[in-house]
C-alpha cells in the first residue's frame, strides 16, 4: 500500500465514524506542521548528554531493534493527557471523569495541578468508543510515521553511531524493580534455602529458576525440568513440557508454592481464514485482530477465495499439582491475549499482565465489527465496562486478569487499559500505572487501581513533574506513595521527591534537588528513602519521610562512582553495586560494590568498598533478579563480565562481607557462551547450586565453595 492509498483509506474511514474536528483529513495537514514545531522546540529540551555508564554491545543492540521498532510500527507513539478524580471504591462504577481536556502546566513546585490535565482514563461506554479511540490512534500515528520515520530514522542512526557524546538509557536498567525490605530466605521443615529477590515484600515473582530446600525447579527451552536436591543428591527427576505446548511456544517463567508449580506461558496461535470472491472482500476478510497477516491467494486472476494467515501472541497461566514431583498434574489454565509484560502473585492469586497492539489495519472494520479489535480471556472478550480509555487516542494497551490458583480456570477479573507505554508498579493491596509525556515540560502520568482478592477497580489518577528512571524509585507504604523523578526539561537536569496519598493528591514534596545530576538509584526503608544522584561523585541522598508533609533530606554522602543497584544488607547496612568513576574527570572505571553504615541515616558512612579491577560489567545492575544476596549466609553473587580481553570473559563470582572488608569467595568459569539471563545462583542449607542453562553444579559453602558434583 502507497503513500496516496493510505490516506485514502484514512479519509474513508473518517467518513464513517465520529470523530473530533481536529483529527478529519483536511486537518492532518496543519497537524503535521503544528506536530514539527512542537518536535522542534521538545528538541532543545532534550540535547544528548555527556555518557555517564557502560552499556554492553548486547544491549546497545537491542535497544537499536527496540527504537527501530517504534520507528517502523508507531506502536507506542501515543501520548495522553492526565487528571486525578478519586473513585468511589467500587469495582465497576470508578469512573476517573471527562474534565476539560487542556493541558496543564507545572507551578513553581513542581507539582501538576492535574485537574487541568484532562482526564488519563475512563471506563469506555461500549465498544464503538473503543473502535474510536483506536481509529484515532491509527490516523494519527501513519499520519505522522509518514513524515517523520525518514528524519526519524536518521537522527536515530546518528545517535547510535555518535559514541560518548550520546546518553544512552536502558530500559531494564531503568526499570528494575522497587521497594525495601526484601525477603531473602525461606525457612521450612528445618531447612534454609534461597528465594527470589522480590520488589516488596509479600508480593510474589516469578523467576526461571526456583527452589524450595527439596528440589530446584527450572525453565529450560520450552522444558520444565524437576531436580532432586534431598541428601545431597543432584538427580534430574522429571523433564515436561507445558500442556498444549507449540512448536513456537515457551516458558517465560515459574512460580512455585508448596506443592504447586505455576507456569507463564507465551504462546503465538496461527490460523488460515479464507474469503469468497477475493477482489471484492479483501478490505474485510479478517473479522478478528491480529499481530500479524499476511495474504495468500491463488496466481489465476479468477481465483474464487483469498487465503489470509492470521497469527496473534498469546500469554498463559498453567497451574499444576506437584505432590508427585515425579508426575506433575494439570490442574487447569488462564489464557488471554498479548505477549507477556510481567506477572505477579499475591497470596493465592496471580496477576497476568500482557501487551497487547490493538489491530494491524483497523481501518479495514466496518461499524458491525467492533469487537474484533477486543482481545479475549479464556476465550470471552473483555466487557467494554472493563476497558479503561485515555484522553485521545491509542493502539495498543495493558490487559490484566487474576486468577485463584487454587480455581485455576475462572477468571476473577479482567481490565484492559489502553495506554502509550506504561510501566507498572504492584504492591500489595494496588497496581499503579505509569507513563512518561512531554508538554513543554517532563510530566509522569500515574494512575492507581486497588487489587483485592483479584479484583481491579480504578482509584485515581495524578501527575508529577519529571521522569522516573529508576522503579526504585516508586515506592507504595502506609498509605502513602513516594515517586522520585528527574527532569531533563530545565538547563541542567533536577531531581524532586513527591509524596501522594491514598487518593494520590499530593501531601508533600522535595524540588531542586541535586541540579546538575539525576538519580541513579532508590530505596526506601519505612520512614527513611535512600537515593543516589551522580555527575562526577555519587551523592547517597538520605531523606525522612516520618512527616509525609514535610520530607526533610537530612543526609548526603559524596563518594566517588555511583550506585546503579542498592540492597539493605541488614537494618544498619546498605550493599550499593554501581561502578567506580574517576572524580576529577568523571570517566567510568570497573564495577564497585559499596558497604554503607545507615545506623545513623543522618551521617551515613561508606565503610567499606570494593573495585572489581577486571570486571567491567554485571547483569546485577539491570536484573535484581540476577543477583543472589543473603546477610545469613553472607553471600554476594552476581555474574561478571570483563571486556579486556580479545573475548568477553564471563564468570560467577561470589563475595563476602567480614570485619568491615569484602572479600572473594569464588571465582567461576563456565559461564562463556551461555544466555547470561539463564543464569541463577541458589542455595539451600550450606549447599550452593549454580545454575547455567541446562546444568546445574553444587558447592559446598563451608569449604571454600569447592565443587561437589553436577547434575545426573
Amino acid at each position: 500500500m502507497n503513500e496516496q492509498e493510505i490516506l485514502t483509506q484514512l479519509r474513508k474511514a473518517a467518513e464513517e465514524i465520529e470523530i473530533p474536528e481536529t483529527l478529519k483529513p483536511e486537518q492532518i495537514e496543519k497537524q503535521l506542521q503544528e506536530q514539527k514545531a512542537k518536535q522542534q522546540q521538545e528538541n532543545q529540551h532534550l540535547e544528548p548528554k555527556k555518557s555517564k555508564k557502560i552499556i554492553p554491545w548486547r544491549r546497545l543492540g537491542s535497544m537499536v531493534a527496540v527504537l527501530a521498532l517504534v520507528v517502523c510500527s508507531g506502536i507506542y507513539i501515543t501520548v495522553t493527557r492526565f487528571d486525578k478524580n478519586s473513585g468511589t471504591g467500587q469495582t465497576d462504577s470508578v469512573a476517573m471523569t471527562d474534565t476539560q481536556q487542556t493541558v496543564g502546566e507545572a507551578d513553581e513546585t513542581g507539582y501538576v495541578d492535574v485537574a487541568a490535565l484532562g482526564t488519563m482514563y475512563h471506563p469506555a461506554s461500549d465498544y464503538k468508543e473503543v473502535y474510536q479511540t483506536l481509529l484515532k490512534g491509527y490516523q494519527q500515528n501513519w499520519i505522522e510515521d509518514l513524515e517523520t520515520s525518514a528524519e526519524t530514522s536518521e537522527a536515530a542512526s546518528g545517535a547510535m553511531n555518535s559514541g560518548s557524546d550520546e546518553y544512552y538509557y536502558s530500559d531494564e536498567a531503568k526499570y528494575g524493580s522497587a521497594d525495601a525490605d526484601l525477603l531473602e530466605s525461606s525457612k521450612e521443615g528445618g531447612k534454609d534455602y534461597s528465594t527470589t529477590n522480590l520488589q516488596m515484600e509479600g508480593v510474589d515473582e516469578s523467576d526461571i529458576a526456583k527452589i524450595d530446600g527439596s528440589y530446584i525447579y527450572t525453565v529450560e527451552d520450552k522444558y520444565i525440568v524437576i531436580t532432586d536436591i534431598r541428601d545431597g543428591k543432584l538427580e534430574e527427576v522429571t523433564r515436561f513440557l507445558p500442556k498444549d505446548c507449540g512448536a513456537a511456544d515457551r516458558v517465560m517463567e515459574i512460580y512455585v508454592d508448596g506443592d504447586q508449580l505455576i507456569l507463564v506461558v507465551q504462546g503465538y496461535e496461527t490460523s488460515l481464514g479464507e474469503s469468497s470472491k477475493a477482489g471484492s472482500d479483501k478490505e474485510n476478510s479478517d473479522k478478528e485482530s491480529s499481530d500479524e497477516e499476511i495474504a495468500v491467494s491463488d496466481a489465476s486472476e479468477d481465483s474464487a477465495f483469498c487465503y489470509k494467515m492470521n497469527g496473534k501472541s498469546t500469554t498463559q497461566i498453567q497451574v499444576y499439582s506437584i505432590v508427585d514431583r515425579r508426575n506433575p498434574e494439570f490442574e487447569g489454565r488462564l489464557i488471554q491475549d498479548g505477549y507477556y509484560n510481567t506477572s505477579r502473585k499475591i497470596g493465592d492469586v496471580v496477576y497476568l499482565f500482557t501487551r497487547y497492539h490493538m489491530t494491524s489495519d483497523v481501518v479495514g472494520y466496518v461499524e458491525k465489527e467492533y469487537t474484533s479489535v477486543i482481545p479475549k480471556v479464556n476465550g470471552e472478550k473483555v466487557a467494554a465496562g472493563e476497558i479503561y480509555l485515555p484522553e485521545s487516542s491509542g493502539e495498543s494497551g495493558i490487559l490484566v486478569s487474576s486468577l485463584d490458583v487454587n480455581k485455576p480456570d475462572k477468571v476473577l477479573d479482567s481490565k484492559l487499559v489502553i495506554s502509550g507505554c506504561a510501566q507498572t508498579y504492584i504492591s500489595k493491596d494496588a497496581l499503579y500505572l505509569y507513563e512518561e509525556d512531554y508538554d513543554g515540560a517532563m510530566i509522569t502520568n500515574i494512575a492507581k487501581f486497588a487489587l483485592d482478592e483479584g479484583r481491579i477497580s480504578g482509584v485515581a489518577a495524578t501527575a508529577v513533574r519529571g521522569y522516573v528512571r529508576d522503579t526504585f524509585a516508586i515506592n507504595a507504604s502506609d498509605g502513602y506513595l513516594r515517586v522520585l523523578t528527574t527532569d531533563y526539561s530545565t538547563e541542567d537536569e533536577v531531581n524532586a521527591l513527591y509524596i501522594l496519598d491514598e487518593n494520590l493528591k499530593l501531601t508533600g514534596q522535595l524540588t531542586g534537588i541535586a541540579p546538575g545530576e539525576e538519580i541513579y538509584a532508590a530505596r526506601f526503608m519505612g520512614n527513611t528513602g535512600y537515593f543516589v544522584t551522580y555527575r562526577n561523585t555519587d551523592p547517597l541522598f538520605t531523606v525522612d519521610l516520618s512527616d509525609s508533609a514535610k520530607p526533610e533530606i537530612i543526609g548526603e554522602l559524596k563518594v566517588t562512582g555511583f550506585s546503579e543497584y542498592l540492597h539493605f544488607w541488614d537494618d544498619t547496612h546498605l550493599l550499593g553495586i554501581g561502578y567506580e568513576s574517576d572524580e576529577k574527570t568523571g570517566n567510568i572505571e570497573n564495577i564497585k560494590i559499596s558497604m554503607f553504615n545507615i545506623e545513623n541515616p543522618g551521617e551515613v558512612t561508606e565503610e567499606a568498598k570494593l573495585v572489581l579491577k577486571d570486571v567491567d560489567y554485571s547483569e546485577a545492575l539491570y536484573d535484581y533478579k540476577s543477583v543472589i544476596i543473603s546477610k545469613d549466609k553472607n553471600l554476594i553473587g552476581l555474574v561478571c563480565e570483563d571486556y579486556s580481553g580479545s573475548g568477553i570473559k564471563q564468570t560467577y563470582q561470589i563475595y563476602s562481607y567480614e570485619n568491615g572488608a569484602f572479600k572473594k569467595q569464588a571465582e567461576i568459569p563456565g559461564i562463556n557462551g551461555a544466555n547470561y539471563e539463564n543464569v541463577r545462583g541458589m542455595y539451600s542449607g550450606n549447599v550452593f547450586y549454580l545454575w547455567i542453562n541446562d546444568n546445574i553444579t553444587s558447592y559446598d559453602m563451608t569449604d571454600g565453595f569447592k565443587k561437589i558434583k553436577e547434575r545426573e
